[in-house]
């Protein structure tokens, strides 16, 4: 509700933000028609149970038509008198219309009594043009409340005709009771404006309720006990009225300063916070100084943040008001009463100012109410003691926004940096004075295999695990004269793997004390295994050129010195050997070479081959039958097997394969070598009982240069091409190359290709993947 519900020596909530909801479905009304009846009943109950009776006081010598109207506008008088008292975003009302009352019931009979309070109460509402929810509440609370003040006195305190203490105690009772019927109703309404239980509302406010209650009667009781026997001195019943007034006045001066208070509290923990501080700055600052409106400006934007009472929780942006358009608040802070618009009573308006930065102005308008009398005498009003308030506020506004500037451009700054730490390709760590990790980025946690939880707050001599005692030395090598300094190092990962760094160190240095020392890490154990490569590479081909050339050498300079002498069989002999070594050295060389073209062309080999359809099982018998070895066991059935490859290519596969089957098995194993069909594929499986080859080194075979054994204490010879070439020579005539093997126990070769009709389908679907294509990608 958008005024308040007035009770006993109290005015009833008024939530500054919204106007009534609808009818059916408002909470404030769902509780209002309850209190209406519950008043309606009460009167029909007086009317019934004290049919007949006298007033408590004997006023006959105040009988006269003037009676009954004089107390109405008393009652009216007393409604009207009233002090205003927040409850935050409620407002309360303390009058003196239950000292009223008090007077009504013991000068009137009941019946009349209730109905010259009601009236009162009715022209009261007339006169402050009090909407009809709240009119309509007021009525059943005044009724229900008074009603039970004319039981209590009546049925306690009888009708002596004069004052009694049994009247004084019934009056104590009537007053207690329309107290609590009172608070109860308003708790209701309270309970919903405030979003807290009635219950709480009672507890809160009876303390306050008692005194209230004390008060009137000690107002209302000798200000009847005067109009019966001495009705010269009323008029001095006028400062005890006045005393309470300004009770009410300090109570709710107090209240006020204590909710200003907590809402200051509030705003200090709004600054402090810097969370969207500007917004949540507003909405406190309206409600602190119960102002219509807050504005702040801001120049820079040209834009205005306004919050109003109608809806105390909702910022709207907009364009600067005319009314504080520059050069309103460009000077010092104002509180302006004149030349303002129609409709505004006050502003107040203080620069937004910090560190010599101007960032626009804050302000607060108080409106000028057109309504009824209530809305007028109980606008609020800003003082020069606000104003003293609110420029310091305001300067804490502008000081929080100049520290968000600040700290957005530090978060900015500290983005970028994040940034550049996390997609780094380099590891990135940052070490304390103390050696003790502060920063460990993605990076170096995919490097090294140590996350960034469990390396920050380590030390990082702790964390890198270095198995050369002598390049441990190396982790922090930098000193006050030599701050920038750089060390290469191998460690040992989590999982195992060796990893070569080197690590970059930039120290920061207080004298001789260690500051910080920011470190990039680069991974050079691919360059290290490159260089290994290297040097395995030139030590294979040198022992591969050696081994045909020793035996080339030796017959030519046999044949040069000796060969005049020889038999003619001896020079045969001497020559087919010279003939093998050179053959064997240039298949060496066109080795190299192959190796060489497969890595310009990426990999793919098709525009080397000359394809054709070929028995593939009469190509395996013929490497068989070349090689010659009584090892080999051949387990092929009989008729063609017809396979789309290059002929030559594919006896080139299959002789590394065989080959390597013999020389990597001992002397008396034997070699499988066994042709399978598999629907449009067949499978050539060369399976050996050798060495076997480890798990972690059955991928890296097919790469170039790779050998199993280290090429210094090898004991078979190859120069570590053969399964690469052979490999993508497979891939390039459409079929692959895999392995299985077994430590101790051997390994499994295995060449698919496709056969000639699964070929011949795949080519008429116009390069469309069929069947037998996706099976083979599958075998890769």
């Amino acid at each position: 509700m958008t005024d308040s519900v007035t009770r006993t020596g109290r005015r009833g909530p008024t939530p500054a933000a919204g106007a009534v909801r609808a009818w059916l479905g408002d909470p404030v009304l769902r509780r209002v028609v309850p209190v209406l009846l519950l008043g309606l009943v009460a009167a029909v109950a007086v009317d019934v149970l004290l049919p007949g009776r006298e007033s408590v006081f004997d006023a006959q010598r105040l009988a006269g038509p003037w009676l009954w109207p004089g107390l109405v506008a008393l009652t009216c008088a007393g409604e009207l008198v009233a002090v205003r008292l927040r409850h935050g975003e409620a407002v309360e009302e303390l009058s003196l219309y239950e000292a009223a009352v008090i007077v009504v019931v013991l000068l009137l009979p009941p019946v009349d009594a209730l109905a010259a309070a009601v009236t009162g109460l009715v022209v009261a509402s007339v006169i402050q043009r009090r909407p009809v929810v709240k009119a309509a509440f007021n009525l059943g609370s005044y009724t229900a409340s008074a009603a039970g003040m004319i039981a209590v006195v009546h049925l306690v305190g009888g009708t002596p005709g004069s004052s009694t203490p049994g009247v004084v105690a019934a009056v104590l009772l009537g007053t207690t009771a329309f107290t609590a019927i009172n608070l109860c109703c308003l708790a209701q309404i309270l309970a919903v404006v405030s979003d807290s239980s009635p219950w709480e509302i009672v507890r809160s406010e009876v303390r306050l309720s008692a005194y209230i209650a004390v008060g009137t009667v000690a107002t209302g009781l000798p200000t009847a006990e005067l109009a019966l026997h001495s009705p010269v001195l009323l008029p001095f019943m006028a400062m005890p009225a006045l005393a309470i007034t300004y009770a009410y006045r300090a109570a709710a001066q107090e209240a006020d300063a204590r909710a200003r208070s907590g809402v200051l509290l509030r705003l200090s923990h709004a600054l402090a916070e810097r969370d969207d501080v500007v917004r949540r700055f507003l909405v406190l600052f309206r409600e602190a100084f119960d102002a219509d409106r807050a504005v702040v400006v801001l120049d820079r934007a040209a834009l205005a943040l306004s919050v109003d009472a109608a809806d105390p929780d909702e910022v709207r942006g907009g364009p600067v008001p005319q009314l504080l358009a520059p050069p309103v608040g460009a000077g010092a802070p104002a509180l302006v009463a004149d030349g303002l618009p129609a409709d505004v009573r006050q502003l107040l308006v203080v620069p937004l100012e910090s560190g010599g930065r101007r960032f626009g102005s804050v302000a607060l308008v108080i409106r000028r109410r057109t309504g009824g009398l209530a809305q007028r005498r109980g606008q609020r009003r800003l003082s020069t003691g606000d104003l003293a308030v609110v420029a310091p506020l305001v300067g804490s506004l502008a000081a929080a926004m100049r520290g968000a500037e600040h700290l957005d451009r530090l978060v900015e700054e500290t983005s970028k940096l994040h940034a550049v730490v996390d997609q780094s390709t380099e590891g990135i760590l940052m070490v304390d004075g103390d050696g003790v990790v502060q920063m460990w980025s993605r990076a170096l946690a995919e490097l090294t295999g140590i996350s960034a939880a469990d390396a920050t707050g380590g030390r990082l001599t702790e964390l890198f695990d270095v198995p050369d005692p002598g390049e441990r030395g190396l982790m922090l090598p930098v000193t006050a004269d030599r701050p920038v300094a750089a060390a290469v190092l191998t460690i040992r990962r989590p999982d195992g793997e060796p990893r070569r760094l080197r690590l970059a160190h930039s120290a920061a240095f207080d004298g001789e004390t260690l500051v910080r020392d920011v470190v990039v890490v680069s991974d050079l154990t691919r360059e290290a295994r490159t260089e290994r490569l290297k040097s395995d590479f030139i030590a294979t081909v040198s022992h591969e050129l050696r081994t045909p050339l020793t035996p080339i050498i030796g017959y030519i300079d046999l044949l040069r010195t000796r060969g005049e002498r020889m038999t003619p069989q001896k020079r045969r002999d001497s020559l087919d050997l010279i003939a093998d070594r050179a053959g064997h050295l240039l298949r060496l060389v066109e080795d190299l070479l192959l190796a060489s073209r497969i890595s310009e062309a990426g990999g793919d080999l098709t525009m080397h081959l000359s394809p054709g359809v070929y028995d593939l099982a009469a190509l395996v018998r013929q490497v068989v039958g070349d090689l010659g070895s009584p090892r080999l066991r051949l387990d092929v059935r009989d008729g063609p097997v017809p396979t789309h490859c290059d002929e030559g290519r594919a006896l080139q596969v299959l002789t590394n394969l065989v080959g390597n089957a013999l020389k990597y098995s001992p002397e008396s194993a034997e070699v499988l070598v066994d042709l399978r069909r598999d629907g449009d594929l067949v499978h050539v499986r060369v399976a050996d009982h050798g060495r076997g080859i480890p798990a972690d080194q059955l991928t890296k075979v097919f790469e170039k240069f790779h050998r199993v054994e280290d090429p210094m204490t090898m004991s078979t010879s190859g120069t570590g091409l053969g399964l690469f070439i052979s490999r993508r020579l497979a891939q390039a005539m459409g079929g692959d190359i895999a392995v299985t093997s077994t430590l101790d126990v051997g390994s499994v070769f295995t060449f698919t290709l496709l056969l000639a009709d699964a070929q011949d389908r795949s080519v008429s679907a116009d390069g469309q993947d069929d069947t037998a294509t996706r099976q083979v990608r599958a075998v890769r």
